[in-house]
């Protein structure tokens, strides 16, 4: 028998004694001295106590659920310590949940969640990592230090002070609000979203997308979750919640978490949406839902996404649609790496100096006319607008200054070519450059393509509140990419914070 069985058996019965046993002891302490008496009976009632202590089980007391009951204290909830058998433990394995759609795709009921959310995916812990990811020295604004968060421009009061001073009007807002309902309806029961949107409304509106993209779920679940968070909209408030809750929960369970660089990541490319493509918009899903919420749930997948950002770039400084391409970076692709690091250090997240000075060494390569103009994967010799847009507002988040002859010239290309009524992509970039820029050239792009917008958007049927636009560049994404597109310029009044006021010189990239 071992010890611990031993432990386990119950203490023996103490033998009978013999019915004149009582008598005879009797007898002896009648005959004993007092002082004797005394000090036997001390003896004993010592031994009694000792045997009733350890009879006693042993409980540890929860001192944090301890709950109040009155004036006589605090009711305090026990609980005892059991044995675990070490073969009963099971050993964990890694999984990712394979996505898959049906036409039997059913819509799913909006529901308000006031709770952080638990994450479904393999724990991070970010303290082991993050004084690896940059020297201290060197390290980003931390949040003690932060008087202003990049993400306060979504607040109620602040957006409606932006959308005053930067052109938005109520028509605007309310094509948002609508857009943003017609997103919501489209969310599949597993909590993304497709591009082949079709499908979940059962072609109540048409336009979906090419079928090489019909599978970029984590491409598609960011664009539609990037305008509910640039509305102020998250999984911790608004009315959009249970959306905007699901849709994160998915990206970070779709995601393949591994380690680059002796560091964790959580890859979310895939082929449908262009392998990086889609990692750089599901990251900036991450990072703004993150930094607008600081829920804690949020922050390891969040920080291991820009981990797989920084392992992921090209030894020219760029990025391509897969990691670490011989042939170096696309400006295209830049801008979207580009972007989620930037989110991502507005959450005060890390990002390496050395990542941000290998991309602006990428932009360097591939400008013309000194920096006023940038094309695809090289200089080029006649104006590409949608690269150049690209280029210029990665030129603004890596700190050139508002006067930089190079981006005024620039400026003043995109100013003199005016809104696109044929290439979202563009109107995208160049409505954030000009916005960020202001002035009268701003007023009369702005002007231009917001009432262009507004009327387009599609009034009636399965469609409404949407756009389809036979766009370069995402026309082949079909209506919820130009959608969410749309909605983002719409948004761009408060989307972030001007880049050029005064207070925010401390938050350009540290280079």
């Amino acid at each position: 028998m071992s010890n611990l069985d031993a432990l386990s058996n119950p203490l023996p019965a103490l033998a009978a004694e013999e019915e004149d046993a009582p008598q005879r002891k009797l007898g002896f302490l009648r005959s004993a001295p007092a002082w004797l008496v005394s000090t036997l009976l001390h003896v004993g009632i010592i031994l009694a106590l000792g045997l009733v202590t350890l009879a006693d089980p042993v409980t540890i007391v929860n001192v944090l659920s301890a709950t109040g009951t009155g004036e006589e204290g605090p009711e305090i909830e026990e609980f005892t310590i059991e044995q675990i058998d070490p073969g009963e433990m099971q050993e964990m394995e890694e999984f990712s949940e394979e996505v898959e759609i049906s036409e039997s795709l059913e819509m799913a009921e909006p529901m308000a969640v006031d709770v952080p959310m638990e994450m479904a995916a393999t724990p991070l812990e970010m303290s082991d990592f993050a004084s690896e990811m940059a020297p201290s020295a060197a390290s980003l604004q931390t949040l003690a230090s932060a008087t202003m968060s990049e993400m306060d421009s979504r607040s109620s009061q602040m957006k409606k002070k932006l959308l005053r001073e930067y052109g938005g009007n109520s028509a605007s807002e309310a094509a948002v609000t609508e857009a943003l309902k017609w997103i919501s309806l489209h969310q599949m029961p597993n909590g993304g979203w497709t591009f082949q949107h079709n499908i979940v409304c059962k072609n109540a509106c048409d336009h979906g997308c090419d079928e090489k993209r019909s599978t970029a779920f984590n491409a598609a679940t960011a664009m539609a979750l990037l305008p509910f968070l640039g509305a102020g909209q998250t999984h911790m408030s608004g009315d959009f919640q249970k959306a905007v809750r699901r849709g994160l929960l998915f990206l970070v369970k779709n995601g393949r978490s591994g380690r680059e660089m002796g560091l964790p990541v959580l890859d979310l490319t895939e082929p449908g949406g262009s392998f990086m493509y889609s990692h750089g918009l599901a990251t900036i899903a991450l990072s703004e839902a993150y930094a607008m919420t600081e829920d804690p749930a949020l922050a390891g997948p969040t920080q291991a996404a820009l981990n797989f950002i920084v392992a992921a770039q090209c030894k020219d400084g760029g990025w391509r649609y897969k990691p670490r391409e011989a042939r170096g970076g696309d400006t295209s692709v830049v801008g979207w790496q580009l972007m989620a690091l930037k989110s991502g250090y507005m959450g005060h997240l890390i990002i390496p100096p050395q990542t941000i000075q290998g991309s602006t060494r990428y932009l360097d390569k591939v400008q013309s006319k000194g920096g006023a103009w940038y094309g695809y994967d090289k200089p080029t010799t006649k104006p590409r607008l949608a690269m150049t847009a690209v280029g210029l507002l990665c030129r603004m988040y890596t700190g050139w200054d508002k006067n930089n002859k190079a981006l005024q010239d620039g400026v003043e290309l995109l100013v003199k070519s005016g809104p696109s009524k044929s290439d979202m992509y563009y109107n995208y970039y160049a409505a954030q450059v000009l916005r960020q820029n202001g002035g009268p050239g701003w007023e009369k792009f702005n002007q231009e393509l917001r009432d262009y917008l507004v009327e387009t958007q599609a009034q009636s049927g399965g469609a409404k509140g949407s756009w389809f636009i036979n766009s370069a560049h995402v026309g082949p994404a079909g209506r919820l990419c130009v959608t969410s597109f749309a909605t983002m310029i719409l948004e761009v009044y408060y989307r972030h914070m001007p880049l050029y006021a005064e207070q925010d010189e401390e938050d350009d990239f540290p280079l």
